[in-house]
């Protein structure tokens, strides 16, 4: 019986140190998409950049969900891996959702007035409150064909002004100088029927707002 038992803990120990031994090291390191979490959010926390992300993870756009595994690919440039995090690239009172609002307003409202910003921050939270539209920031604005700074990728090239994070904080308060609009757009450059189709509401600067 004694024999028996270190013939099986002998062949336990044995199946156990194969497995051990043979299992495979991960490539690279993988991190877990937490809710409010963004691709710019990520590459400044892991010293990379969003398109080196979207390649990693064969990402043809910027959305990424809450749960998901990502692959973190490694900072190739040492000049990538000393960058500041976000935490040090915006203003400290300035949370992730601060910072994604400054980021769309200074990319569609760089040119325009004060005002006129905070009316774009404040669009983009109307469609919070509207059952027509996700129900989370990163939905509003990464969802399809929306927001033209996505699509062209300038929205993660930029850097936001202290005017747009002072513009994102106003409309996060409750300032909305267009009375509850869904959709902003210039008429000068847009080209869309349907847009100039919507009851429009109020126009600052160059962007006329609509319902």
């Amino acid at each position: 019986m004694l024999k028996q038992g270190k013939i099986l803990f002998t062949t336990f120990l044995t199946l156990f140190l194969v497995v051990t031994l043979t299992l495979p090291a991960l490539a690279a390191p993988y991190h877990t998409v937490q809710w409010g979490e963004s691709l710019w959010h990520l590459a400044n926390i892991y010293g990379t950049t969003v398109p080196a992300l979207q390649e990693a993870n064969g990402l043809w756009d910027s959305l990424i969900y809450a749960g998901e595994q990502l692959v973190i690919p490694a900072a190739e440039d040492p000049a990538v891996e000393s960058a500041p995090t976000a935490a040090a690239t915006i203003s400290p009172q300035a949370d992730w959702q601060i910072d994604l609002l400054a980021r769309m307003i200074h990319a569609e409202a760089e040119s325009e007035p004060f005002a006129g910003k905070v009316a774009v921050g404040a669009v983009i939270l109307n469609r919070l409150e509207d059952p027509r539209f996700p129900n989370d920031l990163n939905g509003i604005l990464f969802s399809p064909w929306e927001f033209e700074p996505v699509m062209n990728n300038r929205f993660w090239t930029i850097t936001p002004s202290a005017e747009a994070y002072a513009a994102a904080e106003e409309a996060l308060a409750g300032w909305d100088p267009t009375g509850g609009a869904l959709y902003f757009y210039n008429p000068v450059t847009s080209s869309s029927p349907w847009i100039f189709s919507r009851p429009v509401v109020a126009q600052i600067g160059n962007h006329v707002f609509a319902l």
